[in-house]
């Protein structure tokens, strides 16, 4: 197993959010909210099987929900809402906030 870091980033205000690894409950966080100096909102902590997974987040405040099918070793995963669309990037695992 190896752990995936879900970074929650921009466009959230007091939202419930779900991610589901292979459609399993993995974590939850309610009324999550970007803090616009860090431009981060939260972040979570997911075991992948060694094999390949499904990710998915669903933020069912919006009715908006996304997966991402992800293969090797991916280090971290992106989350944003932009212009009303739910986006997941997979990340380096080395991003920063202040």
């Amino acid at each position: 197993m190896q752990e995936l870091l879900i970074i929650l980033q921009d466009g959230f205000e007091s939202d419930d959010v779900t991610v589901t690894v292979n459609g399993k409950e993995a974590a939850s966080e309610r009324e999550v909210s970007t803090k616009m100096l860090l431009g981060m909102a939260d972040e979570m902590t997911v075991e992948l099987p060694a094999k390949g997974a499904t990710v998915g987040v669903e933020v069912r405040s919006r009715n908006l929900s996304a997966s991402r099918k992800l293969a090797g070793k991916p280090k971290s995963l992106i989350v944003s809402i932009e212009e009303g669309e739910l986006v997941l990037r997979e990340g380096t695992g080395r991003e920063a906030f202040l």
